[in-house]
């Protein structure tokens, strides 16, 4: 069976709804530059690394996820799409995932990006008066409760923001159930530390100027109110950080070209 196309997009199985069985080019992602220096100098700067992590071993930790991804060969189409590597721990204190978030990653993120872009502007959106504290918790399908337990001591990963273009969320979180194991790594659907661990290190990853980018999910993450979902966006040269509905009508939920979830292969330091 094969589960990645030549872009590194998960394969829709029957079972999935999806904008369309081939997803289109014209929402799309440029690949960075692996500049595993200036990614850990930000994640530094910005409060996610871990402590006495070098560039060496940054760097060997992050090709070793490659290497396994690459020798696996249900996993090895994922390389064929966009990835960028991070760096997290997880400092906070308490359990709340909405108040981490927002007290602790949004802000980063914003810092990073306006220190990389300082004329350009981000911007947190909460549809309808939602709250992040308090009401966030994990999809259970999404494996991202072993992302966050192997964070408290430090991760090194891989974001692959487009893995699951044009899905929409029940799906992107249902096909986990059909993903065999990647065995020496980890793998998560995207939540929001991870990607704001990636956006951090790599904030330029949402702006181009020659391409229309993606919305990227935060899928692993689910509102108290189901009708709610997490992303980030590009607003031409800005970023913005949206809590906002999923619902076209009462009973139907957004399916669009322009919608990414995200994988994220991980392992300890």
């Amino acid at each position: 069976m094969k589960y990645f196309d030549d872009r590194g997009r998960r394969v829709p199985t029957n079972d999935v709804r999806v904008f369309a069985d081939e997803a289109s080019d014209y929402y799309r992602l440029e690949q960075p530059d692996f500049n595993y220096g200036g990614v850990l100098e930000r994640s530094e700067k910005f409060n996610i690394a871990p402590s006495a992590l070098s560039v060496s071993q940054f760097q060997i930790k992050a090709q070793s996820l490659l290497d396994i991804i690459n020798s696996n060969d249900d996993f090895s189409g994922l390389l064929r799409g966009v990835h960028v590597p991070f760096v997290y721990k997880h400092t906070a204190t308490e359990s709340d995932l909405g108040a981490n978030f927002q007290d602790i990653i949004l802000p980063n993120v914003q810092k990073s990006f306006n220190d990389r872009f300082p004329d350009s502007h981000f911007k947190a959106v909460l549809q309808s008066d939602t709250e992040l504290n308090g009401n966030i918790s994990l999809d259970p399908l999404s494996g991202y409760d072993e992302f966050l337990d192997a964070s408290q001591q430090g991760v090194v990963g891989w974001y692959f923001p487009q893995a699951l273009q044009e899905y929409d969320i029940k799906s992107q979180r249902s096909q986990m159930n059909g993903l065999p194991n990647l065995d020496g790594a980890g793998l998560c659907l995207s939540g929001g530390m991870d990607i704001g661990a990636a956006l951090i290190g790599t904030p330029e990853l949402l702006v181009s100027e020659e391409f229309y980018t993606p919305i990227l999910c935060m899928s692993a993450f689910t509102h108290s109110d189901e009708r709610m979902i997490l992303l980030l966006k590009s607003y031409g040269p800005h970023l913005e950080f949206w809590c906002m509905t999923q619902m076209l009508s009462k009973h139907t939920t957004q399916v669009s070209e322009q919608w990414a979830g995200g994988f994220t292969v991980f392992a300890k330091i």
